[in-house]
């Protein structure tokens, strides 16, 4: 599986190398950790508004997606998409698809 590189987390905003490193450490772990998920672990990081889920629309171009809430459409944060992490805005990925 490809992870962000640290060079792209880092274009989340306030995201230092030295979060951007422990983001990708996260990521490239095991799963749950005392409880909490990677994206919670993420999340805790960034100082989001908490792991957010949209359901899969109708087609391909619709999958269902977890973001670390920024508090906005289109802050770019860190998506988990088809179960690989992404960075990017789950705006853009919302417009392109077919949802409710």
């Amino acid at each position: 599986m490809s992870y962000p590189s640290i060079k792209t987390l880092m274009q989340i905003k306030d995201v230092t190398r030295e979060d951007a490193e422990k983001i990708r450490a996260i990521m490239q772990g095991s799963g749950k950790v005392n409880g909490e998920t990677r994206m919670e672990r993420i999340d805790t990081i960034l100082h989001t508004c908490g792991v957010e889920y949209i359901p899969a629309g109708r087609n391909l171009k619709s999958p269902a997606i977890y973001y670390c809430n920024g508090g906005d459409t289109y802050d770019t944060t860190i998506l988990k998409v088809n179960g690989q992490f992404r960075v990017g805005c789950w705006g853009d990925i919302v417009e392109r698809g077919n949802y409710e």
